[in-house]
């Protein structure tokens, strides 16, 4: 049993949505900036958090990151078999087995980033399922649908990129936020604020979707499942490709075949033949070099 400190707000998601439209932006900047010390503190121990998201981030009178059951030493060698946590916060790479890394973090981050400007969960309107597993693995991030402030937005697509070594470490996250909300305080005080706009696409979602599953759970066996599909489909698709394909049409009643010459994505010389209007005892030739 975990014994944890009281926190009157609860957690990151009921402390945004109880007041989404009166937070304002200077004040989202100042509590993810002490969220972002929480993940460098983290990190500087050489930990990696494996399983960070709002639900693990609680308030009083400031945020802090609990729930540190699953975390593991940056420098162990070896990695659990069993991936665990809550698909759209998970990084893409690992569903292709790779380790989990600081990276990692800093990829569950940009979603909370998101959370912030938006008021909701990432992929709160789709099933947490194999096909969201690999539309996540091919690109898809949560929609840009309202402003925020300047470099905020490029800040938080840094943070999912595919690729982890274009993500940001902590301490750069740090120091760009910090420099956000210097801004933000300028333009509050110059009476220019970053305005919230209201629209459907933001603030709290009332309705509730059974297949959005924002608990913690074991996630290997799903995963799994997600990147066979995903292998098949490739195999079918390059298949087509790289079929041999003979035509034969008929044009005014004269026999058609194409002559095509090409190579295919496993380097190989395929040849299609197109002759037209060829009769009997007509013939034609053409030769082409190999190198074999």
């Amino acid at each position: 049993m975990i014994i944890m400190p009281y926190y009157s707000k609860g957690d990151l998601i009921n402390y945004i949505s109880n007041d989404f439209y009166n937070i304002k932006w200077s004040d989202k900047l100042f509590n993810l900036k002490l969220i972002t010390i929480g993940l460098i503190n983290i990190h500087n121990l050489d930990i990696i958090h494996r399983d960070l998201h709002s639900g693990n981030i609680f308030f009083d009178y400031r945020p802090y990151i609990g729930d540190l059951g699953i975390s593991k030493s940056a420098t162990e060698s070896t990695d659990n078999n069993e991936k665990y946590g809550i698909i759209p916060y998970m990084a893409p790479e690992i569903f292709q087995e790779q380790k989990y890394t600081k990276a990692s973090d800093i990829y569950s981050f940009g979603m909370i980033m998101w959370e912030f400007m938006t008021g909701r969960r990432p992929f709160w309107n789709r099933n947490h399922d194999t096909e969201l597993i690999l539309e996540i693995f091919d690109g898809l991030r949560p929609p840009i649908v309202t402003n925020a402030p300047k470099g905020y937005i490029e800040l938080m697509k840094e943070c999912w990129d595919s690729d982890p070594n274009k993500r940001p470490t902590a301490d750069d996250i740090y120091k760009r936020v910090e420099n956000m909300q210097l801004e933000e305080s300028r333009n509050r005080n110059k009476k220019n604020p970053t305005e919230i706009i209201k629209s459907s696409d933001i603030g709290p979602v009332t309705t509730n979707n059974p297949g959005a599953i924002y608990r913690s759970r074991p996630l290997s066996g799903m995963i799994n499942s997600a990147m066979s599909l995903r292998s098949l489909r490739s195999q079918s698709v390059n298949l087509e490709k790289v079929k041999r394909k003979f035509e034969y049409n008929n044009e005014d009643g004269q026999s058609t075949k194409r002559k095509k010459l090409f190579e295919n994505e496993n380097n190989e010389i395929e040849l299609d033949i197109d002759i037209k209007s060829l009769n009997d005892n007509e013939y034609f030739t053409q030769e082409y070099d190999f190198d074999i």
